[in-house]
């Protein structure tokens, strides 16, 4: 189960007759502590130090430490040496942990640690043994508690729940609670899979070189090295010995990388054992290939129906993790996870896996756990990061209240916010991050957490910049009072439509949006008398620019009585040719769809489509889009576009902003995937603002690399 344990312990067993043997009963003259000359180093109480990650670990900690090894199985020590070579600072003692009375054989020491790594992978026994280490550190005051779990607890639950999964998880609570009882400190470790010398999962790699063809593609892991985790603990104790550092869980992760490659990269170690000569072995592949792939498919098949109902299975299919709380939302992010934060639910719409993500090993964390949303009231609401808003719109409209501005997008979080210049419907903000009043952040460099406020030059150099070492936590914002909106619609002609009409018509009302669908059906009926253009299913696909405007005259009963009247910032006679639409008056501008609330709804859709199109956009200025806009209606058929929505975004004062100190106007383009190496070379002449939350790689080099 991923525990980095070996198969037989490290130590080798001595003799029962040597003087040396030791347990808790036995002469002191006999201990091995007696012949270590520096008798100030701290005491560490160690379990399954004769374990695979308990040996690496106790190699290194024996450099500042003297390791008193509690094992149920006789072995005395080997005696490691320390950075001076000075010999003896392992004294072994034979104890069942499961045993409470034999806990008096502990001999006395001043510890400063217990290293709690021992399992039985039986449930009821572990327990035992967290609930009498815990008794101990309470009866001889150890003040620090270092308890190996597993990166098990972070999976998500299905219907069958392994009963190691439970147990890692119900020891962690144990632990947890223990500690801030007796105000204890204490560490929880979450290794993924471990790699090193004498290791099992090295091992089985080795055994899977050979068979690697057989290995269905999509099957992942988390790798990480036996001497990153070494590294992790040490220069934890390191800080607490120098009052600098709190309780935490500590998920190390490294890297995530496919079964597949991680066996076909491998080098193989000096543990390993050929069956067969190499060349011998490729041949047999290529000769049974046919047989390999239809077998393949078949493993894939078994497993994937089977890890639905399997939570450890599932994990070799899982996307990302999503943590629930802010402490296990923080303990993926160290310098030993290769960690981001992903867009499945926040920035991006990322409905399926890009591949430059599997390409650089990352390993995805989602903030839609922390969703809650703490405080409302008509000066200010606040929320965690992975509120999304739709949640935060629902939430205030029962209070009738809104925000001024927010995207279409129904999955976007105010997190996100603070990472993108989300943009929306507002002629008054360009961006959502305009309402932000403070973000709550944490710096994973310092281990701290701070609130920044709206005006400091810290506040305005975060926002929108991703070059930083911080966690949004949460955001408090500034709503308005909720109000009706009516909605008008003209229709342009795509072809002969010149951009300054574009621009002039994108400043109109409270909110403007000019959209179009599918440019060849507008190029095609648009201009011509053909009766076609006039189906509703073509109309509403071709140009057209949609404005909302304050309802005015709404009656009592909230409803409008005569259609609405143009609370605009349009000159008279300007909205000629504007017609109400149907179902004109709502409380919310755009087409957020209340339906799609559900994440997983139209998660199939979204991932079939996104093998065909792909989503950018681009900031222009005015200039920029005459420019760009007259060379797409003379060459829109070489673009492969299926749907344009132009936005006007006013200046703001963030210097990251693409609107900073500038009007821009903000193109949404959904195009065909197959025309992406173009669009890489050809946007660029246009813009050199692309929009942060929108993957077309720029560099022609390496679109086929990073598909988006």
């Amino acid at each position: 189960l991923d525990s980095g344990r070996s198969d037989a312990p490290m130590v080798k067993q001595q003799d029962p007759k040597s003087s040396s043997a030791t347990n808790g009963s036995s002469d002191p003259s006999n201990s091995s502590s007696k012949t270590n000359p520096d008798s100030s180093k701290p005491w560490i109480l160690m379990t399954g130090a004769t374990g695979g990650i308990g040996a690496h670990l106790e190699a290194k900690l024996v450099q500042k430490y003297r390791i008193l090894r509690i094992s149920r199985h006789d072995f005395s020590s080997e005696t490691p040496t320390d950075s001076k070579g000075t010999k003896g600072v392992v004294e072994h003692v034979k104890q069942d942990l499961t045993d409470t009375k034999g806990l008096r054989n502990i001999p006395e020491r001043k510890i400063s640690w217990i290293v709690h790594l021992a399992t039985t992978y039986n449930v009821k026994k572990d327990m035992k043994m967290v609930s009498n280490l815990l008794q101990l550190a309470k009866e001889r005051n150890i003040p620090n508690i270092c308890f190996f779990s597993s990166w098990v607890v972070s999976f998500p639950s299905r219907l069958v729940m392994e009963p190691y999964l439970k147990m890692k998880g119900q020891c962690e609570k144990q632990i947890k609670e223990f500690c801030k009882q007796h105000k204890k400190h204490y560490l929880i470790v979450r290794p993924s899979v471990v790699l090193g010398e004498n290791l099992s999962w090295s091992r089985t790699l080795n055994r899977l070189w050979y068979v690697r063809q057989l290995i269905p593609r999509n099957m992942f892991r988390c790798w990480i090295g036996i001497d990153k985790i070494t590294t992790a603990v040490e220069k934890h104790f390191k800080a607490v010995d120098e009052d600098n550092a709190d309780s935490r869980i500590m998920q190390l992760l490294g890297e995530r990388e496919s079964l597949y490659h991680a066996t076909h990269t491998r080098t193989l170690t000096s543990e390993h054992h050929s069956p067969i000569r190499d060349d011998v072995a490729t041949i047999l592949l290529w000769v049974l290939a046919p047989l390999t792939f239809l077998f393949r498919m078949i493993v894939y098949m078994i497993m994937f129906i089977v890890s639905w109902f399997s939570t450890y299975l599932n994990s070799f299919y899982i996307h990302h993790f999503k943590p629930y709380s802010k402490e296990e939302f923080l303990s993926f992010f160290n310098v030993y996870n290769n960690c981001l934060v992903t867009g499945a639910e926040n920035m991006l719409l990322w409905h399926y896996m890009p591949s430059w993500i599997i390409e650089q090993k990352k390993i995805l964390v989602t903030s839609r756990g922390l969703n809650k949303i703490t405080k409302i009231t008509p000066e200010e609401v606040e929320c965690e990061a992975g509120v999304t808003i739709a949640e935060l719109l629902k939430a205030l409209q029962k209070e009738n209240l809104s925000l001024t501005t927010y995207p279409n997008y129904h999955d976007i979080t105010v997190g996100a916010c603070v990472a993108g210049p989300v943009h929306g419907h507002s002629q008054q903000f360009a961006t959502v991050a305009a309402l932000i009043n403070s973000i709550t952040i944490f710096d994973t460099n310092e281990r701290r957490e701070r609130s920044l406020v709206k005006g400091t030059d810290e506040f305005k150099n975060l926002l929108f910049n991703l070059n930083n070492n911080l966690l949004v936590l949460g955001v408090n914002l500034q709503p308005c009072p909720l109000e009706e909106f009516v909605k008008t619609r003209k229709r342009f002609d795509f072809l002969t439509t010149c951009p300054e009409v574009l621009i002039k018509h994108a400043k109109f009302g409270d909110s403007c949006e000019i959209r179009m669908y599918v440019p060849l059906l507008d190029s095609l009926f648009g201009g011509g008398s053909s009766v076609l253009k006039h189906t509703p299913m073509v109309r509403g696909l071709m140009l057209t620019a949609t404005v909302w405007n304050k309802n005015t005259n709404a009656g009592r009963d909230g409803k409008n009585t005569n259609g609405g009247s143009a609370n605009t910032n349009a000159a008279d006679g300007e909205y000629e040719g504007f017609k109400p639409v149907k179902g004109a008056v709502e409380k919310v501008k755009g087409d957020i769809n209340w339906k799609r609330y559900v994440e997983k709804s139209t998660k199939f859709l979204w991932s079939l489509g996104s093998k065909f199109i792909m989503n950018t956009e681009w900031f222009f200025t005015e200039e920029e889009f005459v420019v760009f806009w007259k060379h797409y209606q003379k060459n829109w058929w070489r673009f492969g576009f299926y749907k344009i929505l132009i936005r006007h975004c006013r200046a703001d004062d963030f210097p990251h902003s693409p609107c900073f100190q500038r009007n821009v106007y903000a193109i949404d383009i959904v195009a065909a995937r197959y025309q992406r190496k173009y669009l890489a070379e050809t946007m660029p002449k246009f813009s050199k603002m692309m929009h942060a939350g929108k993957f077309l790689c720029t560099d022609p080099g390496a679109v086929d690399k990073q598909d988006v």
